[in-house]
């Protein structure tokens, strides 16, 4: 156990204090135990796509989106009619700027549940990124009629509007060419 002096105290005089010692290895220590966990588990049960899906999440937590697609694909193959592991794919390759692979797994995502969140604001996003408000907007739409509250969709339906404003802005404030 680890000994902690204060400013009052002596070094000799420290006292234990457990929680201190928590606080600063826990979290940590949380998270390589976590993986070991599962790789434990993935070894004992490789065709569980739930164990997959919840390696995909600890690693995207921890913004490591490389080994979150790859745990991502591998439960989108095993739980092939599961909505949220073609969105949880989605997203990873979002976040890796593989917009082709994160669009087809959002349109997979969509295709199994129309109203799957994650999915529509992938696609929400690789509409923005390439100029297709309309299409964005529509994405936000479909989420925000399941969850009026969804502020990361209020968000990018935000940034539609912007793009679609300023477009037309530039279309108004250029001459014709004829």
């Amino acid at each position: 156990m680890k000994t902690l002096a204060t400013p009052s105290q002596t070094e000799n005089e420290a006292q234990f204090d457990d929680d201190a010692v928590m606080e600063e290895s826990w979290p940590g220590q949380n998270i390589a135990l976590a993986r070991e966990q599962l790789a434990r588990e993935m070894q004992q049960s490789p065709e569980d796509g739930k164990l997959s899906m919840a390696a995909g999440h600890l690693e995207m937590s921890l913004e490591n989106f490389e080994a979150a697609r790859d745990a991502f694909a591998r439960a989108a193959r095993l739980l092939q009619k599961t909505a949220a592991a073609h969105s949880s794919l989605a997203l990873a390759c979002l976040k890796l700027g593989r917009r082709n692979e994160a669009g087809q797994a959002a349109l997979r995502a969509i295709a199994l549940q129309p109203d799957d969140a994650t999915g529509l604001k992938v696609l929400a996003r690789i509409h923005l990124d390439a100029g297709q408000h309309e299409a964005a907007l529509m994405a936000c739409q479909r989420i925000l009629r399941h969850d009026r509250r969804d502020e990361e969709a209020r968000e990018l339906m935000g940034e539609a509007k912007a793009q679609k404003a300023a477009l037309a802005e530039n279309i108004f404030a250029n001459k014709p060419l004829l």
